[in-house]
């Protein structure tokens, strides 16, 4: 090759691939991220486990979750065999400690343990689930063996895209927020808030922030949760993620940063009346703390007829699920557009 074609085939690569310090712009990275709400996989599905194995209540999403890079859920139970409970209340929560491989080989990478039922067994409980979800490479925060440790955020780096991801819990009882000589969840204290997310903020390329807050079973967000959500977004946050209601609340659009104020329930060990639907929200994360392509998909978790494996509604009834969030999103600002059997949200696209 003379240098006339040496330099006509570098011309043709720069075209086609062109090079920022030539003036071009390389395409932004981009990772597929997923986020469910309430995970508890309790006793109600041992008999499913026993004939079908632990990947039973996944296999119903399974090609949507390994599509995803990233994640999300709320861990609602330790994954611990202790016996001897923290606090007696109305209800405690344990899974079997044989889910946090079942989790990881079906996708689930990212986990909030900041609610009301990960120190149902003590901090004996909350180890075992850090432990397990360590050794399974799984991403956690929100709670820890003290509250510098609960703060502390998760941080994934997936497709060059640096992802950080802080969880605080509002749910009684108080005897869970941790302090500085106790295990415990992280409480959104305001002064925590004001330095957790700038700081991450500062080294990220998106920050997410999970919830749990609200009032079960409520389907519309108090005032505090909206107020709080705009703090978290006002101070860097580039999503908002909540939970505890198990039941689905509206979607928020601010500063083009999504809320989801309940994302309802995932995979829950419970044969509930009420909680029938709940929501995947999927999104694509970019550099520069962009949010893009925000999807919802509606879910089946109504276990008298799914048993514990929910799955995507299709037709009718995923139309009418999209139709009742878009009711509960328009007091807030948003609409959401229907799109064959999912939701479709708009956001501002770069500048």
């Amino acid at each position: 090759m003379n240098n006339k074609q040496a330099l006509l085939f570098l011309l043709i690569l720069l075209c086609v691939f062109p090079d920022p310090a030539f003036g071009g712009s390389a395409p932004p990275l981009k990772v597929l991220f997923l986020a469910g709400g309430d995970l508890f996989l309790g006793p109600h599905l041992a008999p499913y486990v026993a004939t079908q194995g632990y990947d039973y209540p996944f296999l119903g999403l399974q090609r949507i979750l390994q599509e995803a890079q990233v994640v999300f859920a709320n861990l609602e139970a330790p994954l611990t065999e202790r016996r001897e409970v923290f606090l007696e209340k109305g209800y405690s929560f344990r899974s079997r400690p044989a889910w946090a491989a079942a989790l990881a080989r079906n996708g689930v990478n990212l986990l909030s343990l900041a609610n009301n039922h990960i120190l149902d067994y003590g901090l004996a409980g909350l180890r075992d689930t850090m432990r397990l979800l360590r050794r399974e490479g799984i991403f956690f925060s929100g709670a820890g063996e003290d509250v510098q440790q609960a703060r502390r955020a998760a941080w994934l780096q997936v497709r060059g895209i640096k992802i950080a991801c802080l969880s605080y819990s509002l749910t009684f009882p108080t005897e869970f927020y941790a302090t500085a000589q106790k295990p415990g969840t992280a409480f959104a204290y305001a002064s925590f808030l004001e330095e957790d997310i700038p700081a991450a903020s500062a080294r990220a390329d998106i920050v997410i922030v999970s919830c749990h807050w609200s009032e079960e079973l409520l389907r519309r967000p108090k005032q505090y949760q909206r107020e709080l959500a705009h703090k978290l977004i006002d101070l860097g946050a580039d999503m908002v993620l909540g939970h505890h209601p198990h039941v689905v609340q509206g979607i928020e659009i601010y500063r083009g940063k999504p809320i989801a104020y309940s994302l309802g329930n995932l995979i829950f060990s419970s044969y509930s009346k009420t909680v029938k639907t709940g929501i995947l929200l999927r999104c694509s994360l970019e550099s520069g703390h962009r949010v893009r392509k925000l999807e919802v998909l509606p879910l089946a978790v109504d276990n008298r007829g799914v048993r514990f494996q929910p799955r995507l509604l299709s037709g009718v009834a995923a139309r009418e699920a999209i139709c009742e969030l878009d009711r509960l999103s328009q007091p807030l600002g948003t609409e959401i557009m229907l799109d064959g059997d999912r939701g479709l949200l708009q956001l501002p696209g770069p500048k």
